[in-house]
């Protein structure tokens, strides 16, 4: 049973382990609220998550191909035939531990940027809210707070 599945696994972590440092350095920005900075970071995160995509896509092929399944168990299958002396099983294990952790800094990440919009959105109210305040005028042309005005310059 020769595959590709020992050799790219290290290849896999490498970019696994960038990714991750790419999502650190994400919500190091959004717990400093320099979203500006994370404009450059979307066109990198989006190709790493591309690569790890196809990283998961060829071992999946690999495995099929083998007649195994194309999950864990899988994996974990063709290991218990091809590991060299626990060396491929520790470098799946490790791959296992950065994807868990890349996923729970992407949830983190999520929910940081889903704060962020969320506080926008009330700014955002409260700034259109008081711009209707101030910008209402009744039919006397004198400024009005509450319902029944006109916005300037509408007829």
């Amino acid at each position: 049973m020769t595959t590709q599945l020992g050799p790219t696994l290290n290849e896999e972590i490498n970019r696994l382990r960038e990714f991750i440092s790419l999502l650190q350095r994400e919500q190091d920005l959004l717990k400093q609220g320099d979203t500006e900075s994370l404009l450059p970071l979307i066109e990198t995160k989006t190709s790493l998550a591309n690569s790890l995509a196809a990283f998961a896509q060829a071992r999946a092929g690999q495995l099929n191909r083998l007649g195994l399944d194309i999950g864990r168990a899988g994996m974990e299958a063709w290991l218990a035939h091809n590991d060299q002396g626990g060396k491929l099983r520790e470098a799946w294990q490790t791959l296992l531990d950065l994807a868990a952790q890349a996923r729970n800094l992407n949830i983190t990440n999520g929910k940081l940027i889903g704060l962020y919009m969320q506080h926008n959105q009330q700014a955002f109210n409260a700034l259109m809210s008081a711009t209707n305040r101030a910008m209402t005028y009744g039919p006397d042309g004198q400024q009005q707070t509450g319902l029944g005005g006109r916005i300037l310059g509408t007829a």
